[in-house]
């Protein structure tokens, strides 16, 4: 076999290996919740931190009242996180639609960094918030 020969079955194997790393944050199932649920969870006075992962200007405009902003990236280290508790239910959401992808990949990235109570707002999200006329800010 020649080096050419040689190069793709390298090329294959190095790019399954960046596709396998890349991906454990869509093997983490995060359990999701309704926004009916979180209303009630708020109205008996649970104590949440609720993260709005859409961008900033975008939670200027009008958020969940209470939310913190914490806008949506690839990637977050643990000095991301250093202000939210560990000892508290986390709700992540976005206006992404069907499958919550955004909130989703945020809420599983929190996981892997070892917060332990964490869901993802329910689709419609926001958009079902405010059509119910809940809380805003």
């Amino acid at each position: 076999m020649d080096r050419k020969g040689k190069a793709v079955p390298m090329l294959v194997f190095f790019a399954l290996l960046a596709a396998l790393a890349g991906s454990s944050f869509a093997q983490i199932e995060i359990p999701r919740i309704t926004i009916q649920e979180l209303k009630g969870m708020l109205d008996e006075g649970a104590s949440v931190v609720i993260l709005d992962t859409q961008p900033r200007a975008v939670y200027e405009k009008g958020h969940i009242k209470g939310a913190v902003s914490f806008p949506w990236k690839a990637r977050i280290t643990p000095q991301d996180t250093t202000g939210l508790p560990r000892n508290r239910l986390i709700v992540t959401y976005c206006d992404c639609g069907p499958g919550e992808a955004d909130s989703a990949h945020m809420a599983a990235q929190l996981v892997e960094l070892g917060f332990a109570d964490v869901k993802v707002l329910q689709d419609p999200s926001i958009r079902g918030w405010k059509q119910a006329g809940y809380p805003m800010e």
